[in-house]
């Protein structure tokens, strides 16, 4: 029901920690704070709205998202390749979502660890990984029942509001109990605590109420065996059970025409942790964990649809996510020697971990699509798929080491190397993507100053790309294929008709359709892989506050494609139009746009290699400053981030599922997409400011607030070419980046007191979301035309929220 966000304890402890501590570049949740700043009881709506590297593809007012979760990424990252765990265990999608299977609350947490860089040898994620610790059982017993909601009334925004709001919450609830203590003496405790949300909103002007609504339950049982033994050796045993249902609106209702078609998703986790303290200061642990997902939708079977491109995304999307389940287990261990003091090796870490991905998976539609594009009739879509349904599985074996260094009084080297061994089967069984690799890490941390504890550090790391599932649908005989003909219609505001199917144009993936040839996996694939340099200072002017300023570079390597080799860029024919560049008025930047035209005698040659293509690598540079202070009342919190990232848009579009690197898309596919294709990407908006911050005052009152700025998204303008052989096509006139929307700025506050009556300590709180009602762009007409640059959407208006605490 509420959360903070703070640089823990082990953060701030690390300037007067020997040098060789080398905290990871990031936030981190912690448990002290979390009833203080305005929140919707989502974990990750606060940290898109508080972290300063995190960016989300959704503003989450007051809840709007229920059960459904954003898209993440920091610094310019794939978010296909943000890892979510518990501990050492992940619950991260296998499939390629780019989300974890269950959404957490914000109260069963003792600390999350939101891991942006420079991040420890037992994590391997390439830009953002979220690291959940369970919370512990209070030592004596707690009971909190928490109560909140909103109502129309309380929330701005209506059905005819100019301009136009992306989403606008329209009512909310959520209930949750926690009980927490000691059940058979005092080394032995757990937490419970159960929740459900409903949530509905209405999306741009539209008058369909969205529904949506996410129940969950999560334990937490905690046994100390040798708590207090005389030895001083600890055995500590971790077991945490969770279960959760959600239901949301369908991603793709809208070319459905059902804007009551949902998804539903259920999804459990289980893990016993295990770990071992010696009182000579040797430590080791063991974990086991298992984590299951189903997805299905309830969506009524339509057989034929119409999808407007620049609105709904890539056609081929209409087959994701899916339906079906997937799973996680993993199995792992750890070992580290005690500190040595002032000996040459301070300390030794090595660890070793199993992981086992399966997916089995069935196209969310199979027939036919009509597709406009600015409401142009462009193509006809035809997808079928095999009655079986797509089964992936991969395993991934991993080993560890690392050594903290002392070197001399001052400083301290930490350098580690990683081994992974990855294989990915599918449906067929065979083995067609095996990688082993090796990442070196190394930093060094040298103290400067005794004054304020200034230190410089600096390193090098490399980090691996996980498999995700979906890429194995490549070449596998029981994924969907489709065609792709001309749609001769004049008519594009219904679904086409089996008269207005023209020349077949395209053969589409990711299946085989039966024919080996027809899509692969290049048997020699590489495994993607991010190079990270950083470099900066850090300082903790006093024993309450930690500052930091880094600067970081990073390139990503190997990124992967799917190409076109039955049909290569040199059979298209190229002719140039002239197009006014991003100066729509002056002529200073006038330009010839390049259009590719394919030969019709290269109709249905398509044959696609899912390969690394020679040029697809992404890069990002930048620099991060983070302060935060915490006494007895006051805790504030300031970040901001500055950077440029680099890298090909998978897709034509500013989306997320458009403009990110780790996507395969059409980028490789047709050399219209590869126009202005590089630029910037979806996770990087140039700068950030993220502020947040909480004064207890006299008499229980508690004040919070979370403050965000963040530039806009790029984009890029269209250009819609029509009368190609193969169809109109939409053409980027310059690289996202040299335009985008305005910004993006929200202020968040809650207001509580808390009172006492009898044994019962009841709490009254309001949180006020875009307490501003700021109106800021957040998404503009791409399209050359009259409409260009116009303001089609603009963030969510205010939500509030009112609600109560009882804890006894």
């Amino acid at each position: 029901m509420a959360a903070a966000l703070v640089v823990a304890e082990a953060q701030r402890a690390a300037a007067q920690a020997p040098p060789g501590d080398r905290p990871p570049l990031g936030s981190h949740v912690t448990a002290a704070p979390l009833a203080d700043l305005p929140s919707s009881a989502d974990l990750f709506s606060l940290l898109d709205a508080a972290v300063p590297e995190v960016i989300a593809d959704r503003i989450d007012t007051g809840g709007l998202s229920t059960g459904d979760p954003a898209r993440t990424g920091a610094h310019g990252s794939s978010w296909t390749q943000t890892l979510f765990r518990i501990d050492d265990a992940s619950i991260t999608d296998p499939v390629g979502s780019g989300t974890p299977l269950l959404l957490p609350r914000v109260d069963a947490w003792e600390r999350v660890d939101v891991l942006t860089g420079v991040m420890p040898i037992n994590v391997d994620a390439p830009g953002l990984a979220v690291v959940l610790t369970p919370r512990r059982p209070a030592e004596r017993w707690l009971r909190v029942l928490d109560l909140a909601g909103t109502i129309p009334g309380l929330n701005a925004g209506a059905a005819d509001a100019f301009p136009v709001p992306i989403a606008r919450l329209h009512a909310w609830a959520d209930a949750n109990v926690l009980a927490s203590g000691p059940i058979a003496g005092p080394n032995v405790g757990l937490l419970v605590t159960t929740t459900a949300t409903r949530s509905s909103r209405f999306e741009r002007g539209r008058v369909n109420k969205l529904d949506a609504n996410l129940a969950s339950s999560f334990a937490h049982l905690q046994m100390t065996p040798d708590a207090g033994a005389p030895t001083g050796a600890l055995h500590h045993i971790s077991i945490v059970g969770w279960v959760q249902r959600a239901r949301y609106p369908l991603l793709n209702r809208i070319p459905f025409d059902q804007s009551a078609a949902g998804e539903r998703a259920r999804a459990m986790h289980t893990q016993v942790a295990w770990d071992f303290g010696s009182a000579g200061g040797w430590s080791s642990s063991a974990y086991s964990s298992m984590t299951a997902g189903d997805r299905r939708n309830d969506a009524a079977p339509a057989p034929a649809l119409l999808m407007e491109r620049l609105r709904d995304g890539p056609v081929p999307e209409l087959l994701n996510p899916g339906t079906g389940s997937s799973s996680v287990w993993s199995i792992g261990g750890r070992l580290r020697t005690p500190a040595a003091g002032a000996s040459f090796r301070q300390q030794f870490m090595a660890g070793a971990d199993v992981e086992g991905d399966a997916a089995r998976v069935r196209p969310a539609f199979s027939g036919m699509v009509g597709e406009t594009l600015d409401g142009i009739p462009a193509h006809v879509w035809q997808f079928t798929a095999p009655e079986s349904a797509s089964r992936w599985t991969s395993t991934i074996v991993s080993a560890y080491a690392s050594e903290r260094i002392a070197i001399r009084s001052r400083a301290a080297l930490d350098a580690g190397v990683r081994y992974e061994n990855i294989t990915g089967t599918n449906s067929t069984g065979a083995a067609v993507i095996s990688w082993r690799t090796v990442m070196p890490r190394a930093h060094v941390r040298v103290a400067l100053t005794d004054f304020a504890h200034i230190s410089a550090f600096g390193g090098y790391g490399r980090y691996g790309h996980r498999l995700t599932l979906g890429t194995l649908a490549w070449g596998d005989p029981t994924a969907p294929v489709g065609r792709m003909f001309l749609w001769t219609t004049r008519d594009g505001t219904r679904p086409p008709l089996p008269s207005e199917i023209g020349a077949f144009v395209a053969r589409l993936g990711p299946g085989a359709g039966g024919d080996p040839s027809f899509t692969s996996i290049d048997p020699g694939l590489r495994r993607p892989h991010m190079d990270e340099i950083v470099t900066g200072f850090e300082a903790r002017p006093t024993d309450r506050s930690f500052v930091r300023l880094s600067a970081m570079g990073r390139r990503e390597h190997d990124l992967i494609g799917a190409v076109d080799v039955g049909v290569p860029e040199s059979t298209y024919a190229v002719s140039f139009i002239r197009d006014a560049g991003v100066d729509l008025v002056g002529s200073q930047d006038d330009q010839l746009l390049p259009i590719y035209n394919r030969a019709r005698s290269t109709f249905g040659a398509d044959r696609y290699l899912v390969t690394n293509p020679s040029d697809h690598e992404s890069s990002f540079v930048g620099a991060d400053l983070t302060y935060q202070t915490q006494t007895e009342h006051l805790f504030l919190l300031m970040g901001a981030t500055a950077g440029r990232s680099e890298g090909l848009s998978a897709n034509r579009g500013f989306n997320a599922i458009e403009n990110d690197q780790g996507v395969v898309g059409d980028v490789f596919i047709d050399p219209n997409a590869r126009t202005y294709a590089q630029g910037r990407t979806f996770t990087e908006r140039g700068y950030t400011l993220k502020w947040s911050g909480a004064y207890r005052f006299g008499r229980d009152a508690t004040f919070g607030v979370v403050a965000r700025y963040q530039d806009g998204q790029h984009f890029a303008r269209l250009v819609i070419v029509p009368n190609l052989n193969q169809g109109p096509e939409a053409i980027r006139a310059f690289r996202n980046g040299r335009t985008r929307f305005t910004y993006t700025l929200t202020i968040d506050l809650r207001l509580q007191k808390q009172f006492t009556i009898g044994g019962c300590r009841l709490t009254g709180l309001v949180d006020a979301f875009n307490l501003l009602n700021k109106a800021k762009e957040v998404e503009e007409f791409p399209v050359t035309g009259p409409l260009s640059r116009l303001t089609a959407a603009v963030q969510p208006p205010r939500a509030i929220h009112v609600g109560a605490r009882f804890a006894f």
